[in-house]
């Protein structure tokens, strides 16, 4: 812009007047000094400089004191404070500019949320709208079949197929079917259909919240891997979208104290099973939920029948659980941050519950992976086993001692030192079944085998019985809490008792004294579950138990090993309380089908038949009294197989032609007391009422 001449000549250069010979005037006007611009006020004078000029000011030059010695403090000063104010100014633009960025940021990911909500809203109704087009073409369906006297030929076909394998087969179409909402909150709807062989399930808003209340009262306090706000804050419509598999293994877990949902529970069972597969093996999992739902089914696992042990879904489940936990980098804690990068690990907004919560995931993963290990008496080095690392080490030694440690953490710690216990009692009595060798590399001797038995039953039971008085003085949350630690102590007690049913070079005597303390366990057990009314709602950390000991008094009731009838009758009355809890409701039999088949088809052997196999797998007749003779694969699963191998050898026998083999004076030299073995020989049934 060229100003006109008039309104240059306004313009002046000022210059003050010199005072004293020692100031000196500055080349360099105010302006420019301040801007760090090149002036040339010297060369337009008497006019101002071409930058003032241009903005149409006056120029002012000024006076500096001409120093005589050293540069004055004072200056510098002035200097690093006008440096200062410009870094200031520039600091304040970034700043500025940074908070805008970030409003800009905040605005388009509400937009990008608020579009997903809008697509899956979209995407149930379309699906809800599909299941109501399939409901009516059933329902037209269903009338036609009402007013045609001939079967349709589907109804037919299901008549002339062959038997099912198992119950699970036998799975209705029924599904979770819901009035329209009335509501504006209940318009959601939540939809299952992972399995395309299974009719699909439908869940109502309402329905889902009320589930999710059913699982925090009875079942969250097993095991306590959500915050309590995890419940009360959750939007149940955005926790599908992001954890499908989480919800609905909540869900339906929360059935398990539902009676009249059991065909909805089989029905779920399927489609859960197929959705585990896309979430963990098809899709890559990224999320600490997906270690949730994998405790969720194996701390009330889904019902298998499979025989096996490669088959069973629990552990495929806690091998995941296991790499997973690992990749997350859960055994990490605080450095979780620097371990993981791409997965979510958040549980909660606060970032120490955040801490506790993954790592009381992490310790459940390591107790229902040595429970389920010893419930199928399989070894935990030959499973992927945890090496115990720092969390472990300091959760089951120190923290366990710590007073400042919350009732929950106790709880935990409690159960993960059993659990603990239970693992190395297999490990040590596994490297003592079968043919083992020395450090050397020499096998072991009977008499040293016997030896380092003993050692071991004894040493176990100490220990057992000191943590016994430790944890009772134990301040937890709820009796119930302290309840199942009595009970998860009793079951190793159990455990170890159950070792000693196998051969080993005792006498008669002594091994009436386990006996004796194996049926005392199974007492304990039975006296702490009398006041349980819900069997199906435990976890595993009761019904494992609860299954050993009714399968040991049944084992031990078929047996000559008892010295009276009332004893018989006490082993009796007790399996009885058990069996009650464990199928009380007749709809729920498929939960433990495997189970009841062997009592059924066990109390129905001749207890003439099962002294006689004892006798055949005796080296001589002395040793004849063993309970468990096969003991060497499968540790304490051992009972169990021991009376499927006998069901199988009554099944292969002929009948008729074994009866006519069998001695049945009872050649066994323990067996005195005439009423005894009359009562023996009566084969009176374990089932039948007293």
């Amino acid at each position: 812009m060229i100003m006109s001449l008039q309104s240059k000549n306004r313009l002046r250069l000022i210059v003050p007047p010199l005072n004293s010979k020692v100031n000196k005037v500055l080349k360099t006007c105010k302006r420019c000094r301040q801007h760090k611009t090149k002036c040339d006020a010297y060369r337009t004078n008497p006019f101002p400089c071409s930058h003032c000029v241009k903005r149409n000011l006056n120029c002012t030059l000024e006076i500096i004191n001409k120093p005589t010695g050293r540069v004055k403090t004072v200056d510098m000063v002035e200097k690093l404070s006008c440096e200062v104010d410009e870094l200031k100014y520039v600091l304040s633009r970034l700043l500025e500019r940074k908070s805008k960025l970030v409003d800009t940021l905040i605005m388009r990911g509400k937009q990008v949320q608020a579009q997903a909500q809008a697509q899956a809203q979209a995407q149930a109704q379309a699906q809800v709208q599909a299941q109501n087009r399939r409901l009516r073409r059933v329902n037209e369906t269903e009338d036609l079949v009402e007013r045609s006297p001939t079967p349709l030929v589907s109804e037919i076909e299901t008549c002339i197929e062959s038997p099912l394998e198992s119950p699970l087969q036998d799975i209705g179409c029924e599904t979770l079917l819901v009035q329209p909402p009335t509501t504006q909150a209940s318009l959601s709807k939540f939809v299952l259909s992972a399995n395309t062989k299974i009719a699909p399930v439908l869940l109502s808003h309402k329905q889902a919240q009320l589930y999710f209340t059913n699982y925090e009262r009875h079942f969250n306090s097993y095991l306590p891997i959500f915050p309590d706000e995890f419940f009360r804050s959750t939007n149940l419509v955005e926790f599908h979208t992001e954890n499908e598999l989480t919800f609905w293994c909540i869900i339906i877990t929360s059935l398990l104290n539902q009676h009249d949902q059991a065909e909805t529970y089989k029905n779920l069972t399927e489609h859960i099973k197929s959705l585990v597969v896309a979430k963990c093996w098809l899709q890559t999992p990224r999320s600490v939920y997906i270690i949730s739902s994998l405790l969720i089914l194996t701390t009330w696992p889904l019902p298998n029948h499979k025989t096996q042990i490669s088959d069973n879904l629990c552990i495929k489940y806690i091998s995941l659980m296991k790499s997973l936990s690992l990749q997350f980098g859960l055994h990490k804690l605080e450095f979780i941050s620097e371990f993981s990068h791409k997965t979510k690990l958040n549980v909660t907004r606060e970032v120490n519950l955040n801490n506790r919560i993954r790592e009381r995931i992490y310790k459940f993963v390591n107790v229902n992976s040595n429970y389920w290990l010893v419930h199928l008496g399989l070894s935990n080095n030959n499973h992927n086993g945890f090496t115990q690392d720092y969390i472990i080490n300091k959760a089951s030694n120190i923290d366990l001692f710590d007073s400042g440690v919350s009732s929950t953490d106790q709880y935990i710690n409690s159960l993960l030192k059993i659990s603990i216990i239970q693992s190395k009692l297999n490990e040590n009595m596994s490297n003592l079944i079968g043919d083992r060798l020395t450090e050397d590399g020499l096998p072991l001797l009977p008499n040293q085998i016997n030896t380092s038995k003993m050692i071991n039953f004894n040493m176990f039971e100490i220990i057992l019985n000191d943590l016994n008085k430790m944890l009772a003085e134990k301040d937890y949350e709820s009796a119930e809490m302290e309840k199942l630690i009595q009970v998860s102590i009793a079951y190793s007690k159990l455990q170890l008792f159950v070792y000693s049913l196998s051969k080993s070079d005792i006498s008669v005597v002594e091994y009436k004294n386990y006996v004796i303390k194996l049926i005392n366990c199974c007492l304990s057990i039975v006296e702490l579950m009398e006041s349980e009314e819900e069997y199906l709602k435990l976890p595993i950390f009761y019904k494992f138990p609860v299954e050993l000991a009714s399968l040991t008094l049944l084992r031990v009731f078929k047996s000559p090993i008892l010295s009276s009838v009332s004893q018989y009758q006490l082993v009796k009355n007790a399996f009885g309380k058990l069996f009650d809890k464990i199928f009380q409701h007749d709809s729920w039999h498929f939960m433990n089908f495997k189970l009841l088949k062997i009592i059924e088809k066990f109390d129905k052997l001749e207890n003439e038949f099962i002294i006689a196999k004892q006798m055949d797998q005796a080296e001589t007749l002395q040793n004849s009294f063993f309970l468990v003779t096969r003991m060497k694969n499968y540790l304490v699963s051992s009972l169990q197989y021991e009376l499927i191998w006998l069901i199988y050898e009554q099944e292969k026998n002929n009948v008729e032609n074994f009866s006519e083999k069998v001695d049945t004076s009872l050649p066994l030299d323990f067996i005195i007391d005439k009423d005894l073995q009359k009562y023996i020989k009566s084969n009176e049934s374990i089932l039948t009422i007293l």
